[in-house]
């Protein structure tokens, strides 16, 4: 491992006795004061300090010491390099991009982000917004990201107030790294973990207390002053490891009770002052993940606990860590999907009728499939393609470059040489070649056909796009209008046309001089070519030829 990520930990709070922990002194001096000294006991990153101090000698020989911080962070980032080598190996070209539409000026985490991101291997992009930028501002810039093919996860680094509904889920949920959107929400409490993001701060809490030998079953746990996807994520997690989870606002009557009967609180925003913290029994395991702490915005103010439990000592490495295992975890699955693996398509239902209805009243008794469902299950992306109306759409070209890693498959030409007036049967027969082979055999394939020349429409003939239960549907829409590439064919096909015609026409029917004299304007009794008009004749391969 490189160096970059030790002079990291050393800047964000190893503590450096005796005096306080140096990320304690850089959070003293971004506090609104910016005077104030930082007493002994004041700010969570002391409180390690703090309890020392207090308890002295009480500790006894089968205490357990605060859990190596760093150690983690090393272990989820080393895990994440790991992976992302393994997944680079297979495509070299490939390297995933976090971006962090960021509210405000927090340069220390702006760094922290950049080098964990760097150290794991991969890019990181930071949009830096005014610190008063609005819920507008910062919606069109989650959506420029979000159709941004490039970037792979989109984290938010905004204020606690800046936080709504309408922001958060505005974010595209595969690239929701904080685990925030409903989507995500929703996945982890249904038990679907693995398929979705899970918020680094609350991994961070759990993974501190279970790597300090917290055993978690049984235990009383109070989340104070969490809100959103924080409270529900924390929640789920803990009550998933047998925990018993109560949630309390700050203002909450019986909070004083709530606190003596816990054995772990996490606070999810500042304490006020006048909550004594007396009423923090000693022993109690404490962490600290409220927005402002993980920010860097915790000034000296705030108040130390007091206790014998594990405290961590800076949630945001360990939280920016997990963010970062996130997106490599996200790109793992990614890769897992860009796999050959059979369709998961829902095949529409067949009733057929004897004796067999026309063509169109076949397509007409059919509903089709939503044309973005159909791309979900056999895989397309949202990107890739482009949807005309319901039921049509164009697969992009860049297709082709994600996939092009992928074995090809086989390809069935169909054809026939005995041509009647009424067609062979070759579209048929290819349509009903792909329905036996997907809806029967469940064997991934696909029909390529033409774009109908609107014989049906003239009652000549069929429109080669099968018939019968074989057919495409809608019918009327294939046959006649499709996306509507004909038709601007057809326009420049019709004015190439009436352009060779009418310069047939006057050149066979006039003399020189009248062209001329119809194409160069007289100007004061005088005709001449304009400079335009001689450099366009000069353009011409017979100006040349002498």
């Amino acid at each position: 491992m490189s160096a970059r990520l030790p002079l990291v930990l050393r800047r964000l709070g190893r503590l450096q006795p005796p005096g306080p922990p140096r990320r304690l002194r850089e959070l003293c001096r971004a506090s609104s004061g910016g005077g104030g000294g930082c007493g002994g006991g004041e700010g969570l990153l002391g409180q390690r300090r703090l309890r020392d101090t207090q308890a002295g000698s009480s500790r006894g020989p089968g205490s357990r010491a605060p859990p190596a911080r760093d150690s983690i962070v090393r272990e989820v980032i080393q895990n994440s390099k790991e992976v992302l080598s393994l997944l680079q190996g297979k495509n070299p070209a490939f390297k995933p991009v976090l971006a962090i539409i960021q509210a405000g000026d927090d340069n220390l985490m702006q760094e922290v982000n950049q080098n964990l991101a760097e150290e794991a291997g991969l890019n990181i992009t930071h949009i830096c917004l005014p610190a008063d930028s609005g819920e507008d501002e910062i919606i069109d810039e989650i959506l420029k990201i979000n159709e941004d093919t490039r970037v792979h996860g989109l984290a938010l680094q905004i204020s606690e107030t800046s936080f709504s509904d309408k922001i958060l889920n505005a974010l595209k949920p595969e690239k929701d790294v904080d685990g925030v959107t409903d989507v995500n929400l929703g996945k982890l409490v249904r038990g679907d973990a693995h398929e979705c993001f899970v918020s680094p701060v609350a991994r961070a809490v759990i993974e501190l207390l279970e790597k300090s030998g917290v055993n978690l079953d049984g235990k009383k746990v109070l989340v104070i002053g969490a809100h959103g996807s924080l409270e529900a994520t924390l929640q789920c997690l803990f009550q998933r490891r047998g925990s018993m989870t109560m949630s309390s606002q700050w203002k909450t009557p019986q909070l004083q009770s709530k606190l003596h009967e816990a054995d772990i609180v996490i606070l999810g925003s500042p304490k006020p002052e006048e909550i004594p913290l007396s009423w923090i029994q000693p022993g109690t395991t404490v962490l600290n993940c409220s927005h402002d702490f993980l920010s860097g915005k915790l000034g000296c103010s705030s108040p130390s606990v007091h206790g014998t439990g594990p405290i961590a000592e800076d949630l945001s490495l360990l939280a920016a860590a997990l963010r970062i295992q996130n997106m490599v975890s996200s790109r793992r699955r990614w890769f897992r999907e860009q796999q050959y693996r059979r369709w998961r398509l829902h095949c529409l239902k067949l009733q057929p009728l004897s004796p067999v209805p026309s063509d169109i009243e076949i397509s007409r008794a059919q509903t089709p499939k939503a044309v973005d469902i159909l791309a979900k299950e056999i895989g397309l992306l949202a990107d890739e393609i482009e949807i005309y109306g319901k039921s049509k759409a164009k697969v992009r070209l860049s297709l082709l470059e994600r996939l092009k890693d992928q074995a090809d498959g086989k390809y069935v030409l169909v054809a026939g040489i005995t041509p009647t007036p009424l067609g062979e049967g070759k579209s048929t027969v290819t349509i009903g070649l792909v329905q036996a082979l997907t809806a029967h055999l469940n064997i991934n394939s696909f029909a390529c056909l033409r774009q109908p020349s609107q014989g049906p429409t003239f009652g000549v003939k069929g429109g080669a796009a099968g018939g019968g239960y074989a057919q495409v549907i809608p019918m009327e829409e294939f046959n006649l209008h499709l996306t509507g590439d004909i038709h601007a064919i057809t326009a420049a096909n019709n004015l190439l046309a009436a352009a060779i015609d009418t310069r047939i026409l006057h050149e066979n029917t006039q003399t020189d001089k009248a062209l001329y004299n119809r194409l160069v304007a007289s100007v004061n009794g005088v005709r001449a070519f304009s400079k335009i008009q001689l450099a366009r004749l000069k353009g011409l391969p017979w100006w040349h030829s002498g």
